[in-house]
């Protein structure tokens, strides 16, 4: 089926209209849909009733109307925020106020099809299976045959819709209409096309989120910090897990956007997530999700087993918090936190060398500060649009204040642990031959932080706090600098 955003192809109006009133039978998945509604319920009763699952399935063997018809008595997508193709609807409007009749008749159940047909309120009938018979391909087309007569342009875009368009003679294709207009008889007349983008590389590279792997450049760290960083078979192994790591937070990225589906499609930009919009097919990212979990694990194969937990542990805190951490105000943010820390254990324990404690709390205080900039500017934006509650979150409006003092008092205490680490007498006798070099990096820190935080308090700070860094040409620049100011230290 077509998913992604449909564009109408221009020209076609003239012809329709001058067919004055007629028929037009719309189908609902994939076509006014840009998704697919037996999808859309198998994905949330994975993700919310999965016990549920198992015993559904066993009605396949009663058919597949059985089936949809005992899954929709279950559990139910939410059908107003569901993708919608807006040129095709745009088009069907029209044609109803030129007087043609629109119909809708879908292969999914009749109980979700009804909601649909209510959603846009431009139908003058709709029909969807009924627990006993699939309405799809022949079924579909002596259902409406049977009622309304054999001369109609049927609306859709699958290769099941073939065996109707060959029967009423009149087609509006959508989706991958090339491939459709092919195994068209040569007597079907088609009307209209509205044809979807295929799925390219770069919905994929949004979808898996790419440019998120910058996180896992904290595996690198401690090759730095132990001088190991002109080690060739150590930089290899970092490597390595710097790619098994990101294949992994790939897969998780895809599970959160699957179970977040409602509320991202409710967020003003969430929407736009692949998934979340139908560029990308439901299927398709679940099947996806096995897949990069299988390849993250050949890669690591040969890495040591430790480090494979402390990966196993990154996903499970990962899934915790897509499923209920992420709305617990403040633990939210202890979680955040201890994710990024878990990247830096993962470049420990590849080493082999002993966790620091300095390192660590470094770490959780300084990303601590990051994640509370992300909410602080959400709750901003909240209080702009009028919004009271952030959807799928925790945290409210007036909020805000509280999350900048929190946000700033764990950035700054970032850099007071950097700081006893420095003047401890332990250290400056340790690892590091020229500790004075590192000296510099506090006034660069204190300077970052209290640059994003007057950026987020302008309002300027409209992304996540890691993504602006990558595109911010001075927070690069400052980072550059501080890897050779450690470079410095250590050789």
């Amino acid at each position: 089926m077509g998913m992604p955003t449909a564009a109408p192809d221009t020209g076609v109006e003239a012809i329709q209209q001058t067919r004055g009133p007629q028929l037009l039978v719309a189908d609902m998945d994939g076509s006014l849909l840009l998704t697919d509604a037996l999808h859309e319920s198998l994905v949330l009763l994975l993700f919310r009733q999965p016990w549920k699952l198992p015993g559904l399935l066993l009605h396949l063997f009663r058919g597949r109307a059985f089936f949809k018809r005992a899954l929709a008595n279950v559990i139910s997508p939410d059908i107003d925020s569901l993708p919608v193709n807006e040129p095709l609807l745009a088009w069907l409007r029209a044609r109803r106020a030129d007087g043609h009749r629109i119909l809708l008749y879908s292969a999914s159940d009749q109980l979700l099809v009804d909601k649909v047909g209510k959603r846009f309120g431009i139908f003058e009938e709709v029909l969807g299976s009924d627990g006993s018979t699939n309405l799809s391909g022949v079924n579909k087309y002596h259902a409406i045959a049977g009622k309304h007569g054999a001369e109609f342009t049927y609306i859709g875009d699958s290769v099941a819709d073939l065996a109707v368009w060959s029967r009423c003679g009149s087609a509006v294709l959508v989706g991958g209409v090339a491939g459709l207009r092919s195994r068209l008889a040569p007597e079907v007349e088609v009307l209209a096309e509205f044809a979807s983008k295929p799925t390219s590389l770069g919905t994929w590279r949004r979808a898996l989120r790419l440019h998120q792997w910058a996180k896992n450049a904290l595996i690198f760290v401690p090759l730095l910090l132990s001088g190991l960083l002109f080690d060739l078979g150590s930089v290899l192994h970092a490597l390595q897990a710097f790619v098994a790591f990101g294949l992994t937070a790939s897969a998780t990225y895809l599970a959160n956007d699957l179970y977040d589906l409602p509320s991202d499609r409710r967020h003003q930009n969430k929407r736009r997530r692949p998934l979340a919009s139908g560029e990308l097919a439901l299927r398709d990212g679940l099947v996806a999700i096995p897949v990069l979990l299988l390849a993250s694990l050949a890669v690591m194969s040969t890495l040591p087993w430790l480090f494979g937990e402390v990966v196993l542990l990154y996903m499970a805190v990962t899934l915790a918090y897509s499923i209920a951490l992420k709305r617990k105000p403040i633990l939210d943010v202890i979680v955040l936190a201890g994710l990024f820390t878990l990247r830096l254990v993962a470049g420990i324990v590849l080493l082999g060398t002993a966790l620091s404690p300095w390192l660590l709390a470094f770490s959780m205080f300084f990303f601590g500060a990051l994640a509370t900039i992300k909410r602080y500017t959400e709750c901003q934006a909240l209080l702009k649009e009028g919004h009271k509650n952030i959807h799928g979150r925790g945290y409210r409006p007036e909020d805000a204040s509280w999350l900048m003092s929190m946000g700033t008092a764990c950035g700054f205490a970032s850099i007071l642990v950097f700081f006893i680490y420095l003047v401890d007498a332990l250290t400056q006798n340790g690892q590091f031959p020229h500790p004075g070099w590192m000296w510099a990096i506090c006034p660069i820190l204190a300077y970052w932080i209290g640059r994003i935080w007057l950026l987020a308090v302008r309002g300027e700070m409209r992304e996540d706090p890691i993504e602006f860094a990558i595109k911010d040409r001075l927070s690069l620049a400052l980072g550059l600098l501080i890897v050779c100011l450690v470079a410095l230290a250590v050789f």
